[in-house]
């Protein structure tokens, strides 16, 4: 229990001195927003996402529809907050996936053994070398595409990175001075692992975790535009900008307004990712001058 509490008082001591800056302040608003949005979609979209009027069909925005309406009557504005919970969905369940796959397998790569320690370093530069896009034809080509198929493509893409930069920050603080102290009065790995090291790898874990999301809900646009990620009915910004590709020169709505949804909640996560790194090497800075 007392090393439990230990562990927890050192990661809050961490977060504490993580106080908001303008780029964070912003982000994290802007972030509020969208995702609020996304949650009270069944309050705020004048329709249902998937009711169809033909007549009318790629209406341009207007009064009555704030984002005009798809090749069937769909109104758009009722399937861009939809679509928000899907993406957001998927992509903070991939970023939750890959960051607790890539932490795991980057402390054990800092921690383990000479076997694991080598076994780690060749599966991460196996899966760094290996193309995204190839991954998902191949995945998509044997089962049907869906929302867990999708977070599965996510997770594979993305943990490797979050595991090599979780590996190198751990050596590097493994080889601090109070790390080889815990180590010479007998603290096990696991405790020096979780007690000491990991409290400095969490603010930059925090970091990453904002700017995988970013590069996740772009991620996922690309594989619902292809047609390898979120399938119709379900509406999610990516599919609605392919329902709305062979319309980008007379009907702009269809695709811009999407891709401005994508645009604001992934810069909203940008500036959310520069702040916590701003303060992070200001932390950084003051206990290096301690």
């Amino acid at each position: 229990m007392a090393t439990s509490a230990a562990i927890v008082q050192g990661w809050a001591g961490r977060l504490h001195r993580l106080r908001l800056n303008l780029p964070l302040g912003i982000g994290l608003a802007v972030l509020v927003v969208m995702l609020l949005s996304a949650l009270a979609a069944p309050l705020l979209a004048p329709a249902a996402p998937t009711a169809v009027d033909l007549t009318a069909v790629r209406l341009p925005p207007s009064a009555a529809h704030w984002f005009g309406t798809d090749a069937v009557g769909r109104d758009v504005l009722s399937r861009v907050l939809y679509g928000g919970r899907v993406s957001l969905f998927v992509a903070g369940v991939g970023m939750i996936g890959s960051l607790t796959l890539g932490t795991v397998m980057g402390m054990l790569g800092a921690f383990g053994n000479r076997f694991v320690r080598t076994a780690v370093d060749r599966v991460i530069d196996v899966q760094l070398a290996f193309p995204y896009v190839l991954l998902a034809i191949a995945i998509t080509s044997a089962v049907r595409p869906s929302i867990p198929v999708l977070i599965l493509l996510m997770v594979l893409a993305a943990w490797a990175g979050a595991a090599r930069i979780v590996r190198a920050i751990a050596l590097q603080e493994s080889a601090k001075d109070y790390v080889k102290a815990a180590d010479v009065l007998g603290a096990s790995q696991l405790r020096i692992a979780m007690l000491h090291v990991f409290p400095s790898v969490l603010p930059s874990l925090l970091v990453l975790a904002a700017m995988q999301m970013a590069a996740m809900i772009v991620f996922e646009a690309t594989l619902s535009f292809l047609g390898m990620g979120v399938q119709p009915p379900t509406p999610s910004w990516g599919g609605i900008m392919l329902d709305g590709k062979n319309y980008i020169t007379s009907s702009w709505w269809l695709t811009s307004l999407p891709g401005l949804a994508i645009v604001v909640t992934s810069l909203s996560l940008v500036l959310i990712g520069d702040g916590m790194q701003a303060r992070t090497d200001a932390l950084r800075a003051r206990e290096g001058d301690q």
